[in-house]
């Protein structure tokens, strides 16, 4: 059996319903891998993954948003988008 090696950089998507936890799973990510020092909170209006004004006044995502992290030597990108629902 062959070794698999791994490349340098993952891409990772955060797909779900509205109000599922998206931001703060991605906060958690972040956090966890050291790319942020203190995990914000979508009601505290100081997520990494709603940056924008219109998203901390309605306090859920109005745009695709991404950030990258690196954890284990590996790059990490992550897309956190929103559903058709949140867009309606």
């Amino acid at each position: 059996m062959s070794e698999k090696v791994l490349s340098g950089s993952r891409n990772v998507a955060i797909v779900g319903p509205y109000l599922s936890g998206k931001t703060t799973v991605l906060e958690s990510i972040l956090s966890v891998t050291g790319a942020i020092t203190r995990k914000g909170k979508v009601t505290d209006k100081n997520t990494v993954g709603d940056a924008s004004p219109e998203a901390r006044d309605r306090q859920m995502s109005v745009e695709v948003n991404a950030a990258s992290t690196e954890y284990g030597g590996i790059c990490f990108f992550i897309c956190h988008y929103l559903t058709p629902v949140e867009t309606t």
